[in-house]
């Protein structure tokens, strides 16, 4: 039971902020479309577009400075320079984001989202209380699918999850030499 509430509180932490700045944007950007186009159609889209940007921006900037920090960079960093770090920085973040949301955010923006953003605006009226209502709907979907892609994908996503922190000297040693090993091909043979 305790494994589960600990499992919990890890996915609380992960998504509640970004699920704050999600909503936010995708209240405001629900509203203004739909004060610009009175459209519930044209609210749903700009609501799902709107929070696409508010959620996603956190979840890049969170990667990103997680995996800059992590040991592996670093020794990139040490040993090749900070801009082939920052390369191996936008990649592992490109990953790590496209393994944990990629499945979901697929699912969610072409077909979910906007069919229920406009299901409830179309049963509730035009207002923030039917759009929030449809977003919730869409988040238990959305939820239910990252957060199996973040339990299969920890590995992937997670930077240094179980590696040791590198002492001062460790980081700024020279990055090894990718070098073929010569070992002979008959066993006893002389190197």
């Amino acid at each position: 039971m305790s494994s589960n509430r600990g499992r919990a509180r890890v996915w609380l932490r992960r998504y509640l902020p970004l699920e704050v700045c999600g909503t936010i944007a995708a209240l405001l950007g629900a509203w203004v479309a739909y004060e610009a186009s009175g459209s519930l159609a044209i609210a749903a889209i700009a609501g799902s577009l709107a929070e696409s940007v508010g959620y996603y921006a956190l979840v890049v900037v969170r990667a990103a400075r997680d995996h800059a920090a992590s040991v592996r960079v670093r020794r990139v960093r040490a040993g090749r320079g900070r801009g082939r770090a920052a390369l191996v920085t936008a990649w592992l973040t490109i990953r790590s984001v496209a393994v944990e949301f990629g499945p979901a955010e697929l699912v969610d923006s072409v077909l979910v989202r906007p069919a229920l953003l406009w299901a409830a605006s179309a049963a509730l009226g035009a207002n923030p209380w039917a759009w929030l209502v449809g977003k919730l709907a869409a988040d238990a979907v959305f939820y239910a699918i990252a957060i199996v892609s973040f339990e299969l994908g920890r590995r992937v996503i997670l930077p240094d999850a179980a590696a040791p922190a590198l002492t001062h000297e460790a980081a700024n040693a020279p990055a090894p030499v990718d070098r073929p090993v010569h070992r002979p091909l008959i066993s006893g043979a002389p190197r």
